[in-house]
């Protein structure tokens, strides 16, 4: 029974040992960091891209094709609205302030600039991003009166039930998104402290 432990602590530390022997220098570190803050800002290129549309899309939709005149569905609107906007805003400051972090400054304040972003990013991503996604509910459910003028009860009731469905899926891809960046940044982190 001990044998196999002794030859996986073995191989341990021999794979420990190999890691510190091939270990990349300060030039393949800070090009690695790169690539990471590079995938981070391309998300946030993707996010904006989606909320662009959908804020076109909803905006051509009250335009165009339901012209709510209530001022219950205005504030709803403007909940809608105003909660992607603010992302869309939020995600062009993130974009920005990561191309500020500078990789070749010393360890110390590359890896302070870094934890400070990945800080931001996880509040972004915490109470931030809970909130815009209660404000944009409660906007749209504040159109459920107005809807019955230009759809029959069921249809309406359908568009009630079939939003919740949608908030699902839409919350599914935000968490998937979220762990997939707050995975980035960790490794991001990492690649810093071995510049120490």
């Amino acid at each position: 029974m001990s044998d196999p432990l002794d030859s996986l602590k073995n191989k341990w530390q021999e794979a420990k040992s190999s890691t510190k022997e091939s270990r990349p220098d300060t030039k393949e570190l800070i090009q690695l960091a790169r690539n990471k803050m590079k995938s981070a800002v391309n998300m946030h290129i993707g996010n904006i891209a989606v909320l662009a549309l959908t804020f076109v899309g909803i905006s051509s939709f009250f335009k165009y094709v339901a012209q709510f005149q209530n001022t219950l569905s205005h504030l709803g609107i403007l909940l809608m609205l105003g909660g992607l906007a603010l992302r869309i805003i939020i995600e062009l400051y993130s974009m920005n302030r990561s191309k500020r972090i500078d990789f070749s400054e010393s360890a110390a304040t590359t890896q302070e600039a870094s934890l400070k972003f990945y800080q931001y990013r996880k509040r972004i991503h915490g109470p931030v991003t809970i909130t815009i996604l209660i404000a944009y509910t409660v906007g749209f459910y504040l159109l459920t009166p107005e809807f019955s003028d230009y759809f029959t009860t069921t249809q309406v009731i359908l568009l009630d039930v079939s939003y919740l469905l949608a908030a699902a899926i839409f919350i599914y891809s935000i968490r998937t998104a979220i762990k997939k960046e707050m995975k980035l940044l960790d490794e991001l982190n990492e690649l810093n402290n071995q510049f120490e």
